[in-house]
């Protein structure tokens, strides 16, 4: 009887276990996991498509930085190698030209103005060997520089000045028309008001500054010849930079005449004989040499201080 029983148990326990695996849905099974085998292939896909992604966005980014680097060196390059026009002054002529910001500029003979075909975003720097005369355009953010070979500068923002710096001369001078003019050399700024003038000695090194007659410093832009008391040597040296002769003074003594004329369509030879009315000088012209190469000497004026 108690192996009857024992054998229902069994019996019953096993039926229990076939009815609970038989509950189990296989498809509804396979379905979830079909799911889940699914969301892992479909992240897997979407990372290695947004990477893909982020490599086709980043690309024309990247081209464009190399692109824009590129373009901004070979501006920088171009900036840098900015063409310079040179403007020179035959001897015994005067010369005028338009800067590339309007600004006009006077060149008296044999003087040599170089400048930017486009002025920078800073300022507006020439250069000049000689002597000019400038009408600068007015612009307070971008300052206009003349530049000389001795390192000193002349600065403005909108106003008329002359700058006299032949290499020849022991001096560099600045005469202040209008406006507002600062003088600049390596040690000292000195700022000038009109009929004012800076006079920077190369021998020295000082800068003196006092008043001036403006057309005895900038009537030569217009042809005209101004002398208010002149020395006599310094009256030859306009005239021969202005007749693009050479004349040399031979003094016998010590004592100084100085001038007060203006003259226009005169000759060379016209003005010394006026001279010779005052002074007592005699002069000569000396007979024109011929060069090697053909061409004459310029001529060549003697002139004695008795």
């Amino acid at each position: 009887m108690t192996d009857n029983k024992h054998t229902v148990e069994q019996t019953k326990a096993l039926t229990e276990d076939i009815l609970e695996y038989q509950s189990v849905d296989v498809e509804k099974a396979y379905t979830q996991l079909s799911r889940r085998m699914h969301k892992k292939q479909a992240r897997h896909i979407f990372m290695h498509t947004l990477s893909r992604v982020a490599v086709i966005l980043l690309l024309p980014l990247l081209i464009s930085s190399v692109l824009f680097s590129y373009l901004y060196v070979k501006q920088k390059e171009q900036i840098e190698q900015i063409a310079y026009t040179q403007v020179s002054s035959a001897p015994g002529t005067i010369t005028r030209l338009v800067l590339p910001d309007k600004s006009v500029a006077w060149l008296n003979s044999e003087s040599t103005l170089s400048y930017p075909a486009v002025f920078s975003e800073k300022a507006r720097e020439v250069k000049l060997s000689g002597e000019g005369y400038f009408e600068v355009e007015s612009d307070p953010e971008h300052p206009f520089y003349v530049n000389t070979d001795d390192g000193i500068k002349v600065m403005a923002y909108g106003t008329k000045f002359n700058v006299n710096a032949y290499d020849d001369e022991p001096y560099i001078e600045a005469v202040l028309e209008k406006g507002k003019i600062d003088f600049i050399s390596q040690d000292k700024t000195v700022h000038l008001d009109p009929e004012k003038q800076a006079v920077f000695d190369r021998n020295t090194r000082e800068i003196t500054v006092s008043h001036v007659s403006l057309d005895g410093k900038t009537g030569w832009k217009d042809g005209r010849l101004v002398f208010r008391n002149t020395p006599l040597d310094i009256v030859l040296k306009k005239l021969s930079k202005r007749y693009n002769v050479d004349i040399v003074l031979h003094k016998n003594g010590n004592k100084e005449y100085s001038y007060r004329a203006t003259f226009t369509t005169e000759t060379v030879e016209q003005i010394l004989n006026y001279l010779k009315l005052t002074t007592p000088i005699e002069w000569s012209v000396k007979r024109l040499e011929q060069n090697d190469d053909d061409s004459f000497a310029r001529e060549r004026i003697e002139v004695y201080l008795k």
